[in-house]
């Protein structure tokens, strides 16, 4: 109990990630003998409890705050017209100063209120945001969205700098995908190249305070931006290139994405103390390449067409060969047999996308056949992946998307071919017994990860 004192002392702010990592030492110290085994369930339950008091605390925070800001809304929307211009920047200087410094004393002087600071400090930055209008409707500037969202966000961010804000950080990660949309609603055959500065500080800032959801949505802003960046392409192709077929090229510059990201989660970047990260990349990337490959098993979606070269081809290139560079330093890696093995499984799955990215001239029906028996194929390989390397997250979403697959074959093909009514009892039946077996198998490949993992440790 000694080691368990030491190190809970050492803990600052109980969280639902700094349990799960108690969790763990906890389950160590049973393997090690440090403590019995009623010992560790006495400890489990009183933070099981601490962690279901959390969750409360931090509802109670988030709809107080809500109501709180729709108060001050409403008050100074009621009253607005009768206030004087000096009235109006003194209401909203002082409420971004005041959230800020109250946010300030409740997250640094009063520990145990952290969690109100961070309320505070978001109410502080939204402040700022309205502050941005209000001052513009003040002294009658003209109203420009795309520069005031900048200008929320440029303003914003020195905060999570400063105060290591978790809330701000996601706040203008979600404000980044909103003044990208407008910017490109307003001139939507430019690329904003801009775009980049600020997802890098925010992706930055995302694993300097190792935060998953400002993340996710950079990750997302960024396949916004490609969208966008192949529309654009789209939209002058005649004058530009004859590329491939229009599905090829959008389910293929996903494809290569998801691939970059899953290098990424392989490389681990060592130098960086990220490592709850890593799986966060590789499921990311399989929604990517699975439900990418999964859009063109559809032969009717395709005509054929001839491939020439065009600077949206060139990125997707560009994506597979940084993929394929990262992923051959771990295919030769002598350390660890489960990187190796998985390393070059990805490398032929994605050398064989690659490959076949060009092939849109032989037709929908052919395409369609390939891209069903690639999807199949990478479906194993990633559920046989989530088994090999004891990862349940991998092998329960592919599960989800071998099942989606499976129901949209149904679907698709054999309602041409029976009787609806037959159609309907057969499909029944087979999804009540299918789902019964998978439920079946999915337990037994689970307990067998948790029993390797606990030989593991």
């Amino acid at each position: 109990m000694e080691e368990f004192k030491t190190w809970h002392n050492k803990q600052m702010i109980i969280t639902k990630a700094w349990i799960r990592k108690l969790f763990r030492e906890i389950s160590g110290w049973v393997q090690e003998r440090v403590i019995e085994p009623e010992q560790a369930e006495r400890i489990k339950a009183k933070y099981s409890k601490q962690l279901e008091y959390n969750r409360l605390l931090s509802s109670l925070f988030i709809f107080g705050s809500i109501l709180v800001g729709l108060g001050i809304i409403l008050f100074i929307a009621s009253n607005w017209q009768y206030l004087s211009k000096t009235a109006k920047l003194g209401l909203i200087f002082f409420s971004i100063i005041g959230f800020n410094v109250l946010g300030f004393y409740f997250r640094f002087e009063r520990g145990n209120l952290f969690k109100l600071g961070e309320v505070l400090f978001f109410l502080g930055a939204v402040s700022f945001g309205a502050g941005i209008w209000l001052i513009a409707q003040i002294f009658q500037i003209p109203y420009n969205y795309a520069n005031g969202l900048l200008f929320w966000i440029i303003g914003i961010l020195p905060m999570v700098f400063l105060l290591r804000s978790k809330t701000i950080l996601i706040l203008s990660s979600i404000l980044l995908p909103i003044w990208l949309g407008v910017v490109i609603s307003k001139s939507p055959l430019r690329p904003v190249y801009s775009f980049f500065l600020l997802l890098a500080v925010i992706v930055y800032l995302s694993y300097r305070q190792r935060l998953k959801v400002p993340l996710f949505i950079s990750i997302l802003s960024m396949a916004f931006w490609l969208s966008h960046y192949l529309g654009i392409h789209l939209v002058n192709i005649k004058t530009r290139c004859y590329s491939m077929n229009v599905a090829l090229l959008y389910a293929n510059m996903f494809i290569s994405y998801g691939f970059i990201l899953y290098s990424l989660g392989m490389s681990r970047l060592r130098n960086m103390n990220i490592r709850g990260f890593f799986i966060f990349y590789k499921l990311i990337a399989i929604i990517f390449i699975l439900i990418s490959n999964y859009s063109l098993t559809f032969a009717h979606y395709y005509e054929a067409q001839v491939y020439k070269i065009c600077s949206p081809v060139i990125v997707i290139y560009i994506f597979y060969l940084s993929s394929i560079i990262i992923l051959s330093r771990y295919a030769k890696n002598k350390i660890r047999e489960e990187s190796n093995k998985e390393a070059r499984i990805i490398l032929l799955f994605l050398i064989i996308q690659s490959i076949f990215m060009h092939f849109g001239f032989l037709g929908g029906t052919a395409i369609s056949i390939f891209y069903n028996v690639i999807l199949f194929a990478e479906i194993i390989v990633f559920m046989y992946l989530g088994y090999l390397l004891r990862e349940e997250s991998i092998f329960r979403l592919t599960l989800y998307i071998f099942a989606l697959n499976i129901l949209t074959r149904y679907f698709d093909t054999f309602w041409k071919i029976l009787p609806r009514s037959i159609f309907f009892i057969i499909g029944g039946l087979i999804l009540l017994i299918g789902g019964v077996y998978m439920e079946k198998k999915r337990k037994v490949i689970e307990q067998n990860m948790k029993n390797k993992i606990s030989e593991a440790i």
